[in-house]
């Protein structure tokens, strides 16, 4: 990806250079994104090669990408954020969406290896809450039949759970994940969310971004598992 766009890798080399000469406190966010950014680069190649699955794992993948495509196009073509180079939606970011979903699923998977099957109630009051937080942040395209559709595919993902104690871990594991990605995005104007400027925007757009994505990463999870289960 970075060889397709040597053009945004240039251009990132450029104004980190830049960034950096200037010094005082805009050099010390750039080396704290710089460290954020290398910390999720570690955590996912140490959290990926544990216990491969090749016919879930290629599954997770492709729903991964088909998923992370419509979720971009609808998310960026109705406003909810956009991206610096103005893309609706860029195809740079779509990889990051299957890797994102397969780190998921190690670390559920890794944590329900740890810590056994984790609470029905603690699932659905989960749910109800990125629920809720998808909806409220998404209330100005609701009107839209495009808005109500990421808040279907969202609730689709969620309440169609046979086995709540199993899809907790991921589902958690999904929001902890998204946090940080979404705090490196958006701190470093990657992308920003249509808050983006009020009163506390940012904390709530990150909160959007995890609830969304997390909701999306579960709902390819689960459709790997049928889907492997089935053939």
């Amino acid at each position: 990806m970075a060889l397709w766009r040597l053009d945004l890798v240039l251009l990132a080399a450029r104004a980190t250079g830049s960034t950096f000469a200037r010094g005082g406190t805009a050099r010390w966010r750039l080396l704290g994104e710089i460290v954020l950014f290398c910390a999720i680069l570690g955590g996912t190649w140490r959290a990926l090669p544990w216990k491969p699955r090749p016919a879930h794992d290629a599954a997770v993948l492709v729903l991964g990408l088909a998923a992370g495509w419509a979720a971009e196009a609808w998310g960026t073509r109705l406003g909810l954020w956009h991206y610096y180079t103005g893309e609706r939606p860029p195809l740079w970011i779509v990889p990051a969406w299957p890797l994102g979903a397969a780190l998921i699923d190690r670390l559920g998977e890794r944590a329900r290896s740890r810590f056994g099957r984790a609470p029905a109630a603690a699932y659905w009051g989960t749910a109800l809450a990125v629920t809720a937080g998808c909806l409220a942040f998404s209330g100005p395209w609701l009107g839209a039949p495009a808005g109500w559709l990421g808040a279907a595919a969202v609730a689709a993902a969620l309440f169609s759970s046979r086995d709540p104690g199993a899809d907790a871990w991921p589902l958690w594991a999904g929001l902890a994940c998204v946090f940080f990605a979404d705090l490196w995005g958006t701190t470093n104007g990657c992308w920003a969310y249509w808050l983006r400027g009020r009163p506390g925007g940012l904390w709530l757009g990150i909160g959007f971004g995890m609830a969304f994505d997390a909701a999306v990463a579960l709902g390819c999870l689960r459709a790997a598992r049928a889907a492997v289960s089935a053939a």
